[in-house]
């Protein structure tokens, strides 16, 4: 019944409207805000989709970080020294193969048609220039040095066979060789027994030689004593694989080494050797002259093949049986597989790393920033990684800091581990540096780069993620304290998280992984550091073996063995005039001062500035603890004290060989903790590829590089220190 009333007419009518207008303004306020959380969604999924896709596409490279963006701001202008001690690019190694390649005059056979008697490249990579081209370049704007590869060409054809060093220029568009004076010998050519072992042209040489001379001989003694396993076998199972002692030879005259066998087709195949060894003569480049000259076999030494397959065959000889692993129980102890209960026994995730504001250092190429800090880096096919221009608040504090080399001496009864004394720069430490997990070789956060390398191979290869940098928290507080007042209560507390920037690869050399680390502190301190993980080097083990090893399982050890690591430091604080002291903590037995019928015995700092090398090598000494202190003598803090760098050395060992012995000159950096050199361009590395395999008279002989009279002086031209970590296992 419709309502006459005008009175209520008048009244319903405004409140109508205004409730009609409340809800189109929320309606328009709800679709605002839907819009609003669309947009939101829209974004959140398309850098989802972005970080998915880069991470798929392999974009933690650092060259093509995105990521800057959301964390420290990065410009786009490349620093100066872009390009001055950046490896050779894919495209850069071609070139300079090809145009090699095409030089008839070195009479060049491609590597993949290569026999150890021709002519072909082993290795191409970056040569870095003199250090006073790159600092009248970066200090005083100075031509910008030409880069320049050095390649390393093993001439097996020629009469004698030789190897040589090649300097090629410019590397983009290559015009023009040189023969390299080799350094260390500073001769052109390296005896051609002294080479590196090339594992693609002559293991292949080797493989025959044990293919048609000795497993036909020998097929009915490996399928009886190991259990079915043969050099010979048949679908890839049941297979013997050979390997070869270091050095090959001990002078550049000679190159033999022990043959050894493994069963090959186990997870951690280097904890299945037998007991069969071989002494092979492959020295020269004509394969037809290569000899057995022993052979080994249960303990029993024979002068060739023939007489073991005969005194095998007339059971004239004690026999021995090395029975194979049976199943999977036999075999986990040599995989990496996880075995006992689980740990948490409730299945949880482990902390992570995180960046709220994202990361907090940028890159440029090769190039890095940090907080005060700033490097460049790049990676020795051979000896591995190489730090340049480090500088702190703008100053450079360390022209060169590098790996230099890894060594491994082994001891033993049988020749496998005895003979064995690596040196891993002729093994391709740099090249070994493969790919790191994010998550577990460094943290999910890391930014990581590829490199490319060219030993041993017929063209060049990437290697992806290969070196990572990394922003890491410690744990341990950089500094703090707790002011207490005693009255229960502080009066202030201080502390400084110790967030630390950390450059990382990890060399896999064989069997073992060394993580190398550079640690830049934020109050000026580097740390170097390296950690061993991987496999033990494996061997047979029977009684023999007891006064050098312990079992480990049946028939299986590893020898006692030591780690040696060498580094360089060219140290540049406050300029290149640098100098070296020793501070010893030494003791003093006094009167006192004040109550002169007392003694009182108290440490007191003797200091002593070196004047020769040979003065300044050191060797440990725990009586009388010393730091070792570099400084510039021209440059003072506001206190009057001489501006330098301690090194200190955290971890040590005593090489233990003789001076004379063998091996020792090979590695004689090792009869010392640190040697102090004057820089020299010709005497920029302490080891050469070449010292593995003529070890009594190597290309790098460091110890000779120290025993020089001439004087040191306060303002001596640079200083270089090698200090060495050590590692005994």
């Amino acid at each position: 019944m419709e309502n006459t009333d005008s009175m209520i007419k008048r009244k319903s009518t405004p409140g109508a409207s205004t409730s009609l207008m409340l809800w189109k303004v929320l309606a328009i306020v709800f679709i605002v805000i839907s819009i609003a959380l669309l947009i939101a969604l829209i974004v959140v999924a398309t850098k989802k989709g972005k970080s998915d896709e880069n991470q798929e596409n392999g974009s933690r490279v650092a060259v093509s970080m995105e990521s800057c963006g959301e964390g420290m701001s990065s410009s786009d202008d490349s620093p100066k020294s872009a390009g001055v001690f950046d490896d050779l690019t894919i495209e850069e190694i071609t070139a300079v193969r090809d145009y090699l390649l095409e030089q008839r005059e070195l009479n060049l056979t491609e590597y993949v048609d290569a026999t150890v008697d021709s002519n072909y490249i082993y290795s191409i990579q970056f040569l870095p220039p003199s250090k006073d081209e790159v600092l009248e370049f970066l200090d005083n704007d100075g031509p910008k040095p030409e880069r320049r590869a050095v390649a390393v060409v093993f001439h097996g054809a020629t009469d004698p066979p030789v190897v040589r060093e090649y300097v090629v220029s410019p590397v983009a568009n290559p015009t023009q060789h040189v023969v390299r004076k080799v350094p260390g010998g500073q001769k052109e050519t390296v005896h051609f027994n002294a080479r590196p072992f090339d594992s693609g042209v002559e293991y292949k040489i080797m493989y025959y030689a044990m293919a048609i001379g000795v497993a036909p001989k020998l097929q009915k003694l490996m399928n009886e004593s190991y259990d079915g396993y043969t050099l010979q076998c048949t679908n890839n199972k049941k297979c013997l694989y050979f390997l070869e002692t270091a050095p090959l030879g001990f002078t550049a005259e000679d190159r033999y080494s022990w043959i050894y066998f493994i069963r090959g087709d186990f997870i951690g195949h280097y904890f299945y050797p037998i007991d069969l060894h071989i002494l092979l003569d492959h020295g020269g480049a004509n394969a037809f002259k290569w000899k057995i000259l022993k052979v080994i076999y249960n303990n029993q030494t024979f002068d060739s093949v023939d007489e073991l397959a005969a005194k095998y065959a007339n059971n004239t000889i004690e026999k021995i049986k090395i029975p194979a692993p049976k199943g999977d129980d036999d075999t986990l102890f040599s995989s990496y597989e996880r075995r006992g209960t689980p740990q948490p026994s409730k299945p949880m995730r482990g902390p992570e790393q995180y960046q709220p504001d994202g990361q907090r250092y940028t890159v440029k190429g090769h190039h890095i920033s940090y907080m005060s800090w700033s490097f460049d880096f790049r990676m020795d096919s051979n000896s591995g990684i190489q730090l340049y221009d480090i500088q702190f608040n703008g100053d450079r504090i360390v022209y060169e800091l590098s790996l230099q080399e890894a060594a491994a001496t082994y001891a033993g009864y049988y020749p496998l581990p005895s003979w064995n004394n690596f040196i891993d720069g002729a093994w391709k430490m740099g090249q070994s540096s493969y790919e790191m997990v994010l998550g577990v070789d460094v943290p999910e956060t890391a930014s990581c780069f590829d490199l490319v390398h060219m030993i041993g191979m017929e063209s060049p290869k990437t290697f992806r993620n290969a070196v990572c940098v990394f922003e890491l928290n410690d744990g341990i507080p950089l500094r703090r304290h707790y002011d207490n007042n005693f009255v229960n209560g502080y009066r202030f507390y201080g502390g400084m998280a110790n967030q630390v920037l950390i450059l990382r690869t990890i060399a896999t050399v064989y069997n073992y992984d060394y993580l190398f680390d550079f640690i830049f502190y934020q109050n000026g301190v580097i740390e170097v550091k390296m950690s061993a993980s991987g496999y033990i080097y494996g061997s047979f083990y029977d009684a023999n073996m007891h006064p050098y090893a312990y079992p480990l399982h049946e028939h299986f050890t590893s020898g006692t063995h030591d780690h040696l690591i060498n580094y360089k430091v060219d140290l540049d604080i406050g300029g290149r005039k640098n100098s070296y002291e020793t501070i010893e903590i030494g003791i003093e037995n006094i009167t006192e001062r004040w109550f002169p019928n007392r003694r009182r015995v108290q440490k007191v700092l003797k200091r002593s500035v070196k004047t020769t090398e040979l003065e300044a090598a050191y060797k440990f000494n725990f009586d009388h603890p010393k730091y070792l202190n570099f400084f510039n003598d021209a440059e003072e803090n506001r206190m009057g004290v001489k501006k330098g760098y301690r090194i200190q050395l955290e971890s040590m060992l005593k090489q233990l060989y003789p001076e004379d012995w063998m091996i020792t000159p090979m590695m004689s950096w090792s009869l010392y903790q640190m040697a102090v050199t004057k820089y020299k361009e010709n005497e920029t590395q302490s080891s050469s590829i070449y010292n593995q395999n003529s070890p009594t008279n190597p290309q790098v002989s460091f110890i000779s590089l120290i025993r020089r009279t001439f004087i040191l002086f306060l303002s001596a031209s640079d200083v270089r220190e090698i200090p060495i970590g050590w590692g005994r296992l």
